[in-house]
């Protein structure tokens, strides 16, 4: 139990203030204990933030693996469903702002193998999309909707901590409108 709670605080709190904000003492504070206990659960502050940043890949291929594997949802409705489950920010907030965080501003200590992990979950996605999508389109199409839907999951991370909610999602209908319609 302490080592799961050492890792969801370490979440909101790398989430909230970044790698380099967060101290192991102000972690180990949080959940009770003190910053020598850290280390009988993780060998470095690395250790645990590679940990923690696994486990948000480990949720995020979780969540769009129950959509992929809905039987009643075919083709385009079921890329739409993908499109949105992967664009709710909404939903485990601390989480998505921590994985954001991890991608867009990660420690340089840190940097190649957080590049190695964000590119293996990019190929586990890529395989829960190519799935529906070459069922519907040829590969020329399929590879553009892919980089179209990656940087417009990318745009839109970011559009959603600037804009209040309607504008957003007014922002994403508009953007699964134009993936929607590489699929014609």
């Amino acid at each position: 139990m302490t080592k799961q709670l050492i890792k969801e605080t370490a979440l909101t709190l790398f989430a909230e203030k970044g790698y380099d904000g967060t101290a192991l003492s102000e972690i180990a504070k949080a959940v009770g204990i003190k910053t020598p206990s850290l280390y009988a659960h993780f060998s470095s502050k690395e250790a645990l933030f590679l940990e923690v940043y696994q486990d948000s890949i480990q949720t995020e291929l979780r969540e769009l693996s129950k959509v992929a594997e809905r039987e009643e949802l075919e083709g385009e409705e079921k890329l739409r469903s993908l499109f949105f489950v992967a664009t709710d920010f909404s939903s485990s907030p601390d989480e998505k702002k921590f994985f954001q965080r991890a991608v867009f501003y990660p420690p340089k200590s840190l940097f190649e193998e957080l590049k190695e992990e964000t590119r293996t979950y990019e190929q586990l996605t890529d395989n829960i999309l190519r799935k529906t999508l070459e069922q519907i389109v040829p590969e020329s199409v399929l590879i553009r909707w892919m980089h179209v839907f990656y940087a417009l999951l990318d745009g839109l991370s970011v559009e959603h901590g600037i804009y209040d909610e309607a504008e957003f999602e007014s922002r994403r209908t508009s953007a699964w409108e134009v993936l929607a319609s590489l699929l014609e």
